[in-house]
């Protein structure tokens, strides 16, 4: 039985994907549950359109990804915080991070995407890991100095 997905459904495909799926598990799943409709000649035909556009979207998220990642290549974040010796009053939280490159570097990402181990506590250079798409990913460099 052929079926268009609705949303997403892990090791089985993507929105608006026509996919071949045993009658029971359609009837008993998919179907209750919202996550697929039966595969008519006007659904598959508007799920082939939605998945072309979605195709279209995802493709300039890439580049535009691309083009933030190169901009971030040479971006220095600057922190100013009251310390005691090397450790920090506190630490540099993900949504920090956010915020200053929204600040210093103009460029806006979700607290999300950035990917660090532990919070930043200590003075010195260090280095952070921002998840820009499933594929792209950048570094960009946090200095941390004692007010």
């Amino acid at each position: 039985m052929q079926v268009v997905l609705k949303k997403r459904v892990p090791k089985l495909g993507n929105e608006h994907d026509v996919v071949k799926v045993k009658p029971g598990f359609a009837r008993n799943f998919l179907f209750p549950q919202k996550l697929a409709l039966p595969a008519t000649e006007a659904e598959i035909k508007r799920a082939e359109t939605l998945k072309a556009q979605r195709v279209e979207k995802v493709e300039a998220l890439l580049e535009n990804a691309k083009e933030v990642a190169d901009k971030l290549k040479s971006v220095t974040l600057t922190f100013k915080k009251k310390a005691r010796g090397e450790k920090l009053y506190g630490s540099i939280k993900e949504k920090d991070i956010a915020d200053a490159l929204a600040e210093q570097a103009k460029v806006e990402v979700k607290k999300e995407m950035v990917k660090m181990d532990d919070h930043l506590k200590t003075l010195g250079e260090h280095t952070v890991k921002l998840q820009l798409t499933e594929d792209i990913e950048a570094k960009v460099k946090v200095m941390v100095e004692s007010e």
